[in-house]
């Protein structure tokens, strides 16, 4: 014990017993007191302990709501910029588009092309940056292609009385004649075709008999070629049935758009219904397809509301020299079931999107079905990324020094190699892709494998279309193994931007007929328009031939029936030229060889 402790013992040891039992129960008392006070104490720390971590984890929570708020911000702004670019920014995804941009290129008036595109055809404007070079060119001879593949109608014009009383009579002669050319549309013209067949009284019994009449549709006032109108308008021209019966009406013709529909329903399941399925047999025959898929709502479909179902389209490869065939075929869903069935009996190239079902149908038929990526895809993430980057107050060499930039002038060099090797045969392609594309193929993907994805500067965007293009490499770059294969799947949607645009105007399909009704009449009309048909004379050729098998419901040939057909071709050359108006007065149809003469004193006539 230390020297206090000693001077304590010496002062209690002279204090009585009693006094002792007094401060020992005070003692313990105050222990008690001090226990109950620290057990008090602990439990408040565990309290408040329970407390602290309550708000941490709140804390926690709200710091991690708050980044995935400000992501979720980051996308919305994101999206929404790129929403606006598609809505009003240029739809090209080529690098100096996306990262240049001429005012006094943009700001041209369309009614100053002609004179614009004149001085363009003289000299080339070259725009440099970087070493990137674009030039704008017109092509020689577009507008007398334009005029002279469309049907001729010559007039000449001559008022022989005004040239005498501007020059002076007979003081004037034609030294040759100065062409004119513009485009002419006749006016649309509905009217009643009434036609008469004989009621005929046959031998003594005077029996009578009518003269069978062969309607397109018996009982209603439908033609073929009233048929064909509304059917182009509503399908190749993206119209509405609304607008349709507006537009009737200002013609004088009333039809209901519930008729319209049922027409439309009638044809297309009874007659249009087996050209599509020809179509699919050809279809089946290639062994290289393309593949896309988009969405369509369908108002009575089973199922709740706003359900998505989905019209898958199937093409034969945009590289194969054959006639191509666009397929659409309306599903309740995107699953894989609908790529099952369709490809059951497929062996062959399918260039798709990286969405799974493909990849799933790849590994079901390993070796048996080969699926290649698109390129196009892989581009477009970088275009995102890019036109998300503020360039404003950036440099040329800034701007050139982006990744995106980079990435996207390796992506421009292998499509600028392969677009010159399209009219190559696939032997050829395949051989000069290994010499020419491939190695720019191969420096795109040494080039991004370089990149460190984990740095804190790179964007989601960016990061994701590196991820994209390493993820799906053997995908795309199968294009390489076959000549057939093209490097993208843009031959697809280019085809479904056709129904996109109508899907746009008339918002949703009534029902699941309706929907399949939409699908077997953009196959046959894309179908024709890839193979550079006459789609009004096409529809009218397949009306025309409709009315020929009112009865039996069934074309004879098939074949006959499609539009690269003899029969069709035959019969588009024949109806080409159209009605023109007679001529007005002053106006010939043949060129005049003298002036008219006019009667006049010492002149016979």
């Amino acid at each position: 014990m230390n020297p206090e402790d000693l001077r304590l013992v010496e002062i209690e040891q002279t204090k009585s017993k009693e006094e002792l039992l007094e401060i020992i129960v005070m003692l313990k008392k105050e222990l008690s007191g001090s226990k109950s006070y620290r057990i008090e104490n602990d439990a408040a720390l565990m309290a408040m302990n329970r407390e602290f971590i309550k708000v941490q984890e709140e804390r926690d929570r709200l710091k991690k709501e708050n980044h995935d708020l400000k992501a979720a911000l980051i996308l919305a702004n994101e999206q929404s910029k790129l929403k606006t670019k598609d809505l009003f920014g240029r739809s090209s995804e080529k690098l100096l588009d996306l990262t240049d941009t001429d005012p006094e290129i943009e700001e041209i008036d369309e009614a100053e092309t002609d004179i614009i595109d004149f001085y363009m055809a003289k000299e080339k404007i070259h725009y440099d940056r970087g070493n990137i070079r674009h030039t704008v060119k017109k092509i020689a001879g577009k507008r007398k292609e334009l005029l002279d593949r469309l049907p001729q109608q010559d007039r000449f014009l001559l008022d022989a009385e005004a040239l005498d009383i501007e020059y002076g009579q007979r003081n004037w002669r034609i030294a040759f004649w100065r062409r004119h050319r513009v485009v002419e549309k006749n006016p649309v013209v509905y009217y009643t075709l009434n036609t008469y067949t004989p009621v005929i009284s046959v031998g003594l019994e005077h029996m009578l008999y009518t003269v069978p009449y062969c309607s397109i549709l018996p009982g209603s006032y439908a033609s073929s070629s009233l048929l064909t109108d509304i059917v182009y308008q509503k399908f190749f021209m993206a119209g509405t049935y609304y607008r349709l019966e507006h537009s009737l009406e200002n013609f004088g013709v009333s039809i209901s758009r519930q008729t319209m529909s049922n027409w439309l329903l009638y044809f297309s399941s009874n007659y249009f219904s087996q050209i599509q399925a020809h179509m699919h047999d050809l279809l089946m025959l290639s062994p290289y397809h393309q593949c896309d898929e988009t969405t369509i709502r369908v108002n009575n479909d089973g199922r709740k509301a706003g359900s998505r179902s989905y019209f898958w389209v199937h093409i034969t490869s945009e590289l194969l020299d054959t006639h191509p065939i666009v397929e659409f075929c309306y599903e309740l869903t995107r699953g894989t079931d609908h790529l099952r069935k369709f490809y059951e009996d497929f062996e062959g190239f399918i260039t798709c999107d990286a969405y799974c079902s493909y990849r799933i149908l790849g590994e079901e038929n390993m070796n048996v079905i080969i699926i290649c990526g698109c390129a196009m895809h892989m581009r477009r993430r970088y275009a995102q990324s890019l036109a998300l980057i503020d360039k404003s107050a950036m440099t040329d060499d800034e701007i050139d020094q982006l990744i995106e930039v980079k990435a996207l002038g390796l992506i421009g060099q292998i499509y600028d190699a392969d677009e010159k090797l399209k009219t190559y045969a696939a032997d050829e392609r395949k051989a000069k892709r290994d010499t020419l594309v491939r190695p720019l193929v191969e420096a795109y993907y040494e080039y991004i494998e370089s990149l460190d994805t984990d740095a804190p500067e790179m964007s989601n965007r960016l990061r994701d279309a590196i991820s994209y293009s390493l993820n799906q490499k053997e995908y795309l770059c199968r294009f390489l193994q076959d000549g057939n294969v093209p490097i993208d799947d843009g031959a697809t949607e280019r085809h479904i931007r056709s129904l996109a645009i109508a899907r746009n105007n008339f918002l949703f399909c009534s029902s699941v007929k309706g929907a399949e009704a939409v699908a077997t009449m953009f196959t046959v009309i894309e179908t024709a328009k890839a193979n550079k048909a006459n789609v009004y004379l096409y529809l009218k050729y397949i009306f025309d031939e409709i009315s020929k098998h009112v009865y039996n419901k069934k074309f004879e040939n098939l074949e006959d029936m499609m539009p690269w057909s003899d029969a069709f071709i035959r019969y588009e050359q024949s109806h080409r030229d159209m009605l023109v108006p007679d001529a007005s007065p002053n106006e010939y149809r043949e060129r005049p060889k003298i002036p008219p003469k006019i009667p006049n004193e010492g002149i016979s006539a």
